[in-house]
């Protein structure tokens, strides 16, 4: 998988006035996959490089301030565009007067998504040149940012420099036991700084994850940290309001996952799990383009299977939680969603059915971006529009946005999902307007 590495030469920072910065003065090379994210124009030497001219200490103090962030924090569609997100996970908010690139740093799970774009420096007279975006594994990332930071430590102890914020808190990192780790990456995933918490947000921690249990891993994610332990309640009571829409599924659903072959990205093990799905329900590559469609697919009537997509009350009240999937008295799988149009709702259910097939247990359907979300969108926007299907159907390499609104219908469901299963299996361009 893609690395990232940070490359330095360290040079003469004598005329910075602060001793940390002057220490670490250096040349800095960031690449990821072997492209350089720091590729740049000086315009005031007129030159193309590969590097940059700048303190090495605040980059690692931000590394560090916010490490449990950068290795646990998901975004999702509450956060995302709020400074206080952008803060923890974009470099350029260290740049203290240097230039930095634009290079931002989203986690979701085992795998962490690095997005950098071109961009211009107005006071340094510097232009970034290169834009891309790369998967990398979160192991991997996190290991070479730990390697960076203890280089400048290093650089820092040589120079005679003791107890700065970057060295006592890199110190508490490295030191944290598991427990002790797991609470930091919990708090992270509300948002909250773990060594910057009262007493009342360690309590909260703690109940939520003794209340909310396998679900605390989906859960944080998308909880709002101000109404954690209302939305907490409102989880709870939505897997209780669910419990009644029961739907007994064909025992041939709960196979698939047994496979062992489903061990891709998790959009890759999304959709080799629906085609699998779709060859065991023997759809043929047929849209299910209606309730009738899929209730006829999975064995049901089509009331028992509206019944058990109900929409439940206790969702009405989270913003970020679009469905639950629990069990029921029987024992059968049991349903709760947000109140939607047939569309939006096959789709859920859809998103839920993937929850059934490769999990098991009490599930959230949520707007965050973990992996396990991104598998089950994955699952269900293939499972009702199989790319194979529209590559078939579409038979020619653009599309405009008429035939995409036409294709939606075709296959009852949204504009957008026929657009992302255009663009992910590179069925096709869309027409520019």
């Amino acid at each position: 998988m893609t690395e990232i590495s940070f490359l330095t030469e360290w040079q003469d920072g004598e005329r910075i006035a602060a001793e940390e910065l002057s220490a670490t003065f250096a040349s800095l090379r960031i690449d990821v996959g072997g492209e350089p994210v720091t590729k740049v124009l000086d315009n005031r030497a007129a030159t193309i490089r590969d590097s940059i001219l700048v303190p090495l200490y605040p980059i690692a103090e931000w590394l560090v301030s916010n490490w449990w962030f950068l290795a646990k924090e998901p975004e999702n569609p509450a956060k995302k565009s709020t400074l206080e997100f952008n803060r923890r996970h974009s470099l350029r908010s260290c740049s203290d007067g240097y230039a930095l690139p634009d290079l931002t740093v989203i986690p979701s799970g085992a795998r962490i998504h690095l997005r950098w774009s071109a961009g211009s420096s107005f006071w340094t007279r510097t232009d970034f040149l290169n834009s891309g975006h790369e998967t990398l594994d979160t192991e991997q990332f996190m290991q070479g940012c730990a390697d960076f930071i203890e280089k400048v430590t290093r650089r820092l102890d040589a120079h005679g420099i003791r107890s700065t914020f970057l060295q006592d808190e890199w110190t508490a990192i490295q030191n944290a036991e598991d427990d002790e780790a797991k609470f930091c990456g919990m708090s992270a995933q509300l948002g909250w700084d773990p060594y910057d918490l009262d007493e009342s947000q360690q309590g909260q921690v703690f109940t939520l994850v003794e209340q909310l249990g396998e679900l605390s891993g989906e859960a944080f994610p998308v909880i709002n940290a101000s109404t954690a332990l209302h939305d907490c309640a409102a989880i709870l009571e939505a897997i209780n309001a669910a419990k009644p829409n029961e739907l007994e599924l064909s025992p041939v659903v709960k196979l698939y996952w047994k496979q062992e072959r489903y061990a891709g990205t998790p959009w890759e093990t999304g959709y080799d799990l629906a085609r699998d799905a779709r060859n065991g329900f023997d759809l043929d590559g047929q849209p299910i383009a209606d309730t009738e469609s899929l209730a006829s697919a999975l064995g049901q009537d089509v009331g028992t299977l509206e019944r058990a997509t109900a929409p439940v009350e206790p969702l009405k009240h989270l913003n970020l939680v679009e469905g639950v999937v629990t069990s029921g008295s029987s024992g059968c799988d049991s349903f709760g969603l947000t109140a939607r149009g047939d569309t939006g709702r096959r789709f859920l259910f859809c998103r839920a059915l993937a929850e059934v097939i490769s999990s098991g247990g009490d599930a959230l359907i949520t707007k965050g971006n973990t992996e396990r979300q991104q598998r089950n969108r994955a699952f269900a926007a293939e499972f009702l529009a199989p790319s194979a299907s529209l590559r078939a159907t579409i038979g020619h390499p653009v599309v405009d946005e008429e035939q995409v609104d036409e294709l939606a219908e075709e296959y009852g469901v949204s504009s957008r999902v026929i657009l992302h299963q255009i663009h992910n299996h590179k069925i096709a361009e869309l027409q520019a307007l």
